[in-house]
C-alpha cells in the first residue's frame, strides 16, 4: 500500500470518530450525540474510539473515589471493564448546559453488567457528570467524568 493511500485511509477513519467531529452548530445536540456514542462505543467494546472520547489530560472519578488521569490510564481502565462484562448502559440527562468552549451533562444512569466470564447479571444505577471541552477544530471532547454508584445487585 502506497503512503499516499495509507494518509488517505488514515485521514478517513479519524474523521469517521463521530466525538472527534461534533461540530454542529447546536453544542447541546453534539453533547448528546456524544454521550449516545459514549454508550455504544462500551458496549461494543470499540476501546480505542471510546478513548478518543477524551481530551488527552482527562481525568474520570469512578464510584470507588479513585482519581483515573489521562488517555493511557483511562484506556486501561476501560480496557478491563471490557475484558470482563459488557455493559448495557441507558443515560437520561437531567441537564446539559454550555458556556464558551465548557460545558457539561448531567444525570442517571441504568446499567445492567454482564459478565464474559459466566454469564450473570448485575444491575446498577447512580449519577453522572461529564465535562466538555470543545477543542481548536470545534470538536468536543471529555475532560471530566464521574460517576455515582446508588445501587449495584444481581436481579
Amino acid at each position: 500500500m502506497s503512503f499516499v493511500r495509507f494518509l488517505f485511509l488514515a485521514v478517513m477513519a479519524f474523521a469517521a470518530v463521530p466525538g472527534l467531529n461534533q461540530q454542529t452548530s447546536n453544542p447541546t445536540d453534539a453533547i448528546a450525540n456524544l454521550r449516545a456514542e459514549w454508550a455504544k462505543d462500551l458496549h461494543d467494546k470499540r476501546l480505542d474510539q471510546i478513548v478518543l472520547l477524551y481530551a488527552p489530560d482527562a481525568v474520570f472519578l469512578p464510584p470507588n473515589g479513585e482519581r483515573i488521569s489521562g488517555r493511557p490510564a483511562i484506556r486501561e481502565l476501560t480496557k478491563k471493564a471490557m475484558d470482563t462484562f459488557t455493559s448495557d448502559l441507558t443515560f437520561h440527562s437531567i441537564a446539559t448546559e454550555y458556556s464558551g468552549n465548557l460545558a457539561y451533562d448531567s444525570g442517571e444512569y441504568r446499567e445492567t453488567l454482564t459478565g464474559l466470564s459466566d454469564g450473570s447479571t448485575s444491575h446498577g444505577e447512580g449519577n453522572y457528570l461529564m465535562v466538555f471541552k470543545r477543542q481548536a477544530d470545534g470538536s468536543w471532547l471529555i475532560v471530566q467524568q464521574v460517576w455515582t454508584a446508588l445501587a449495584i445487585g444481581h436481579p
